[in-house]
C-alpha cells in the first residue's frame, strides 16, 4: 500500500516488522481497486464509476412543467424497469413552474405521473440526452415508456478477413450554412426554440402540456408550411391558454391553428399585454375563457397591445365577454 511502516502502525496499529511498506504506490489489487492509482480516495475509485459512466446509464432527463406555477401539489412521477415490475425512483416537482430530473438506467423504463391535487397544472416530457429529441410527454394520470440503449451483447467469433488496401478519400468542403426557419414538431421544441429573432417552422400538430410565456422576446416568427394546429385541453391557465405574450415582446403568427385552448381568465388560446402580435390565416377554434366573474376574451385577449390581424377565424370560441377577441386599454 502507499504508508510507511509508521504510518500503518499509527494508523492500524498494527506490527509491519519485517514487511516492506516503504510508502512508494505498489501496484496491486488493493490500490488500484480502492484510489484508481492515483494516491486520491473518491467514490469513483470505490465504485468503479466515472462521469461518462454516469451519463450513459442516465440516458433521458424528465422535464416536469407546472402551469400555476406552484409545483405538482402531491402529484408524483415513478420509473419503472419494465423487465422486473420495480420501481427504480421517485420523485415531484416541488415547487416553481419547471424543473428536470435525471432518469437513469438501461433497457426500458416505464415512466407515470399520478393525479396530485390539482391534475390539469401538470405536464411533462422526457428528453433523450443522446439525441436531443422529446421521446415523450403527458400530464397527470398519463404513462409512457421508453428504451435506452440495448445491453453490449457477447462477440461473435471472427474469421479470417483478408487484407485490403484502403484509398484516401477527397473530403467534402464544408457546406455553406443556410438561414431559415428551424422546424419544430414537439411541445418541448416549440418551447426552447423561442428567442429574439427566431424563425419557427411547426412541421406537425403539436399537443401543449402548458402555456408558452413569451416574454421581452422580439422579432418572433411562428409559422407551419404544414397548417399545423397547437392544441390544448388538457390543462387549464390563467391566462392565455396556449400562448402568454408580454414584456414588449413582437411576435407573429402565420398558417397556423389553435384549438382548445382554456383559461380561468382571460385569453382562452392567446392573452397578449404591452406587446406587438400579428395574426395572419390563423384558424381559432374551441378557445374558451370562463370563470364565474372574468371569462373575457375566448379566443384572444389584448391588453395595452398593439395588434395587426390578417385572414384569421374564430369558431366555437366562447367567453362572457368576447368570445372571438377581447380589447382592452388597461
Amino acid at each position: 500500500d502507499p504508508w510507511t511502516c509508521a504510518e500503518n502502525e499509527s494508523i492500524d496499529g498494527c506490527d509491519c516488522s519485517g514487511c516492506d511498506c516503504d510508502g512508494v504506490a505498489h501496484t496491486n489489487y488493493y490500490y488500484y481497486y480502492y484510489y484508481g492509482g492515483d494516491n486520491n480516495w473518491d467514490d469513483d475509485d470505490y465504485y468503479g464509476n466515472t462521469d461518462e459512466a454516469d451519463a450513459h446509464e442516465c440516458p433521458f432527463t424528465l422535464n416536469m412543467m407546472d402551469s400555476f406555477g406552484d409545483g405538482w401539489d402531491g402529484a408524483k412521477w415513478t420509473w419503472t424497469e419494465d423487465s422486473t415490475n420495480a420501481d427504480a425512483e421517485t420523485g415531484t416537482l416541488e415547487g416553481g413552474s419547471s424543473g428536470t430530473a435525471p432518469l437513469c438506467g438501461g433497457g426500458c423504463y416505464t415512466l407515470s405521473v399520478d393525479q396530485g391535487s390539482y391534475p390539469s397544472e401538470v405536464s411533462w416530457t422526457i428528453l433523450n440526452g443522446d439525441t436531443g429529441r422529446e421521446e415523450a410527454g403527458g400530464g397527470s394520470g398519463d404513462s409512457a415508456t421508453v428504451c435506452g440503449a440495448d445491453q453490449p451483447s457477447s462477440q461473435p467469433t471472427l474469421s479470417q478477413v483478408p487484407t485490403v488496401s484502403l484509398q484516401p478519400t477527397q473530403l467534402p468542403s464544408s457546406p455553406v450554412p443556410t438561414i431559415g426557419p428551424v422546424d419544430v414538431s414537439t411541445f418541448w421544441e416549440l418551447s426552447n426554440s423561442i428567442t429574439s429573432g427566431a424563425r419557427i417552422n411547426v412541421v406537425s400538430d403539436i399537443a401543449f402540456g402548458a402555456s408558452i410565456t413569451i416574454s421581452a422576446k422580439t422579432n418572433v416568427v411562428i409559422s407551419s408550411s404544414t397548417g399545423a394546429v397547437l392544441t390544448g385541453g388538457t390543462f387549464s391557465a390563467d391566462k392565455g391558454g396556449l400562448f402568454h405574450i408580454k414584456d414588449a415582446s413582437d411576435v407573429t403568427f402565420t398558417g397556423l391553428g389553435f384549438k382548445s385552448g382554456s383559461v380561468t381568465s382571460k385569453g382562452g388560446c392567446l392573452f397578449a399585454e404591452g406587446s406587438n402580435v400579428e395574426v395572419e390565416d390563423v384558424d381559432f377554434t374551441e378557445c374558451i375563457a370562463y370563470d364565474e366573474y372574468w371569462e373575457e376574451g375566448g379566443g384572444m385577449y389584448l391588453s395595452s397591445s398593439t395588434a395587426s390581424i390578417t385572414g384569421a377565424s374564430f369558431t366555437s370560441c366562447t367567453a362572457l365577454t368576447g368570445g372571438g377577441i377581447y380589447l382592452s386599454s388597461l
